[in-house]
């Protein structure tokens, strides 16, 4: 007989209609069951359906060496019991494709009444007798064997509808369902799918790329892992498509050949799953839209203390790089001062689950440590375990030095009235000696404009003069060492060749000397009362053009001159351009000639001030002359280069008119650093006078 795969009859021969007493038209087209009824719970039942899944399943041969099921007898007399033994062969089309299954079957119900009789008789028939008997056997120890794997399949099939997550078995190239459990079935919303392609089940999958899937992993032998993968699933007549998300495994399936036959399909259902993630993940970037939507800075960590969560306010209050202070690195963000003391209460907070609360100093992006408030709470869950901590963090800068001043106001209030009188006098006596320096600069510029240049300038007038008689002198004493030697004496010739040249170039040499000077202190004077004029500075291009005028004295040096990143300005341009050509001659003036030279010039924005360093490897200041340097007609060290100990006079009051300070750090024998600190942004009102 021939069945297709939905156990309808198709055909069968003229013996196999004389062994079941039918007609064929009577069974074309009818199911199989359908034809020969039987009860569907009967052992012989399950054992027939067991072996055409299976040859479904495996597209191989099953053999029934023995199994009894009843057949219909002619017009309806009722049923006779037959014991068959029966081969279900595949067959296959021109594609490879299972298309049928063959049915063999032989009535061998003599041969087991016979086997049956034998048992109840003495064995006197011979060998013939014997041979039939232990064939008997063969057959019994076979079909107990059918029954025990009939058993085990019930149970896996059993086990495999019960199975939590979806499954079903896919056979052949257009993926025909041989199996699908029942998890599978609720996930697409159908029944009756066995026996079906893919492509004519679940028709709404093929413009979703499933199909071209299956084709994958059938042609290929690879697996395909899926993770939250979407999918539409009709649920009916004029239902709108249901969106699921689905996590699922196509595993190819391979004959005995190693070919494949078919690919197994398991997963689980993950939408609500997605939606435990949507939700959660809506609800995570609301949190992260209204914590970057406060000024406030927002933080937060897992229960071991381990911070994970900073908002966008935090970053772009401390300007670090985001993820820099994920860990444990937050503390390193504190003042020294406050680190340990915050790290302890931290903890303690951790151990016993009590609120944060603290002040510490925190470093803003300027560099600048500002006082903030931190706080924080923990989140337990519902039996009480701390789940995450959430804190924030609040600049209560302004308010602390509100509060400072308040108290300094306070103190300041609490003075004695003497106390007052006595600063009062101080600074009236302090007021009197600045006004009295400053009459005495000026007295000192009038004296040295008026009182010693004239006298100088009559010096110079009788140098000259001198210059002229020294070589009437010099000409007359060539004429008398020409006429007569004898009448110049050893003391005449050295004054006229040793005594009077040098007299007269240390005189004339002096009077230069005094004539730079007085032109530098007047210089001094002008600029300090020179009109300053704050505009916007490029430190970098003015350094460079310094760079460039010394070029040629650092190349007869051997020594460079680095220019690192410095911040720009708003200031008085030819102030500026003074104190850092000064501080850079100096620099070079005092290399050390036993070792290559090397000057760098750097500088790093506070916010309302920058800081500029002129560093050297120079010979290097005694620490006593630190303050030394600055005053007047002062230096320090060896004087074997030019100067009269003016330049750094002037660079600090230049310095000091622009609202700035200028310090020096030093060892002897290694070099210098001069440090100049200026406003940001010069005004009028910041000048100091």
């Amino acid at each position: 007989m021939l069945l297709d795969l939905s156990l309808t009859i198709v055909g069968m021969n003229d013996a196999y209609l004389q062994v079941t007493m039918r007609d064929r038209e009577d069974l074309i087209g009818r199911n199989m069951f359908d034809a020969f009824p039987s009860d569907p719970d009967s052992p012989s039942h399950r054992q027939l359906r067991g072996s055409f899944d299976k040859v479904i399943r495996e597209k191989s041969a099953d053999y029934l060496s023995l199994i009894e099921y009843a057949i219909p007898l002619p017009n309806g007399q009722g049923f006779e019991e037959r014991f068959w033994s029966a081969t279900h062969t595949p067959l296959f089309n021109e594609a490879g494709e299972m298309a049928f299954i063959l049915q063999h079957t032989v009535d061998v119900t003599e041969l087991h009444r016979l086997r049956n009789l034998a048992k109840s008789t003495v064995l006197s028939a011979g060998p013939s007798a014997l041979i039939e008997t232990d064939m008997f056997r063969r057959a019994q120890a076979v079909q107990q064997a059918n029954e025990v794997l009939n058993e085990e399949q019930r149970r896996l099939r059993g086990l495999f509808q019960q199975a939590p997550g979806f499954m079903a078995a896919l056979s052949g190239p257009d993926h025909v369902f041989t199996m699908a459990n029942t998890a599978y079935l609720q996930v697409v919303g159908r029944e009756n799918i066995v026996g079906k392609s893919v492509r004519e089940a679940l028709p709404e999958v093929v413009d979703q790329g499933f199909i071209e899937l299956l084709d994958r992993v059938y042609q290929s032998g690879q697996p395909f892992v899926g993770r939250s993968i979407r999918i539409f699933l009709e649920q009916g007549a004029g239902a709108l498509p249901d969106e699921r998300f689905l996590d699922f495994v196509y595993q190819p399936i391979f004959d005995p050949n190693g070919q494949v036959s078919g690919i197994f399909v398991q997963g689980h259902d993950v939408t609500e799953q997605k939606r435990t993630e949507e939700a959660l993940r809506e609800s995570e970037e609301r949190f992260r839209a209204i914590a970057n939507s406060i000024d406030q800075m927002i933080w937060a960590t897992r229960p071991d203390g381990f911070h994970d969560y900073y908002n966008q306010r935090w970053y772009e209050y401390t300007g670090v790089p985001e993820g820099s202070t994920d860990g444990e690195a937050w503390n390193g963000m504190f003042h020294p001062g406050d680190q340990e003391r915050a790290w302890t209460i931290w903890r303690r907070c951790l151990e016993t689950g009590e609120p944060y609360h603290i002040e510490y100093r925190l470093r803003h992006r300027s560099g600048e440590y500002r006082w903030v408030l931190g706080r924080a709470q923990p989140v337990r869950d519902e039996e009480g375990r701390i789940k995450r901590w959430f804190g924030t963090c609040t600049d209560i800068h302004d308010l602390k030095q509100a509060q400072d001043a308040l108290r300094e106001s306070r103190e300041r209030a609490l003075r004695t009235e003497e106390e007052t009188r006595r600063l009062a006098s101080v600074l009236a006596e302090r007021v009197t000696e600045l006004d009295a320096a400053n009459e005495e600069i000026q007295r000192f510029a009038y004296i040295v404009s008026h009182d010693l240049r004239a006298p100088l300038v009559n010096i110079m007038g009788f140098t000259s003069e001198l210059e002229g008689a020294q070589a009437e002198i010099e000409r007359l004493w060539r004429n008398i060492q020409q006429a007569n030697p004898s009448l110049i004496s050893p003391a005449v010739r050295e004054a006229i060749e040793s005594d009077l040249p040098e007299a007269i170039g240390f005189i004339r040499s002096s009077t230069v000397k005094m004539d730079k000077l007085i032109g530098a202190i007047l210089k001094l004077s002008r600029e300090g009362r020179r009109v300053l004029a704050p505009e916007p500075i490029g430190m970098a291009r003015m350094l460079e053009a310094q760079r460039q005028s010394v070029a040629h004295q650092l190349s007869e040096r051997g020594a460079e001159l680095l220019l690192e990143p410095v911040p720009d300005l708003t200031s008085d341009r030819l102030a500026i351009e003074q104190i850092f050509g000064n501080l850079i001659d100096n620099a070079v003036k005092y290399l050390d000639p036993s070792r290559p030279g090397r000057i760098v010039v750097r500088g790093h924005d506070l916010g309302e001030s920058v800081v500029y360093e002129v560093e050297d490897n120079g010979r290097g200041i005694d620490r006593k002359d630190f303050e030394r340097i600055f005053d007047l007609f002062r230096r320090s060290g060896v004087q074997d280069q030019q100067g009269e100990g003016i330049g750094l006079a002037h660079v600090r009051a230049l310095v000091r008119r622009l609202g700035g300070t200028i310090s020096v750090s030093s060892r002897r024998g290694e070099g210098s650093t001069f440090t100049v600190v200026l406003p940001s942004y010069l005004s009028m009102s910041s000048e100091a006078a």
